[in-house]
C-alpha cells in the first residue's frame, strides 16, 4: 500500500469479504505511516457501500487517532459529509456472527450511514 488511498481501498475489500485480522492490520499500518487522514482524496467509487464505508473507515480513524492515549490532531476531510447513508442495511459483522453483537451500542460514525459496526470498531492501543 503506497499511500492513504490504496490503504481505505484495501481496508473496504476486507470488510467486504469480513477478513477481520488483515483488516486491523491495515488500521495499525496507516497508524504506523502516520499520513495525515485529512488527505484522503475523495473516492472516485460508483457503488454507494464502498463510498459509505470510506467515509466511516476516515472518520473513525479520526476519532481513534484523536482520542486517548494517541491524542493527535487529525481533521476528516472535507468530502466526508458529502457521502450518504446506503439504502440497505450493512453490517461489518460476519452474519453468522451477530447473534454475539446484539446487545453491542453501534458506532455512531457508521450508523449515520446505515451501517452496524460496534462502538468500539477498529480501536487499538
Amino acid at each position: 500500500m503506497e499511500n492513504l488511498d490504496h490503504a481505505l481501498d484495501k481496508m473496504v475489500d476486507l470488510i467486504e469479504d469480513y477478513d477481520e485480522i488483515p483488516f486491523l492490520d491495515v488500521v495499525q499500518f496507516i497508524w504506523r505511516r502516520g499520513w495525515p487522514l485529512v488527505s484522503a482524496s475523495k473516492p472516485t467509487d460508483t457503488s454507494p457501500l464502498r463510498l459509505a464505508l470510506k467515509a466511516c473507515l476516515v472518520e473513525r480513524l479520526v476519532e481513534i487517532w484523536n482520542s486517548p492515549p494517541k491524542n493527535s490532531n487529525e481533521q476528516v476531510p472535507d468530502w466526508c459529509q458529502s457521502i450518504p447513508a446506503v439504502a440497505d442495511r450493512f453490517s461489518v459483522i460476519k452474519p453468522e456472527n451477530h447473534k454475539f453483537w446484539e446487545n453491542e451500542p453501534p458506532s455512531k460514525v457508521f450508523e449515520k450511514r446505515n451501517i452496524f459496526a460496534p462502538k468500539e470498531f477498529m480501536f487499538f492501543l
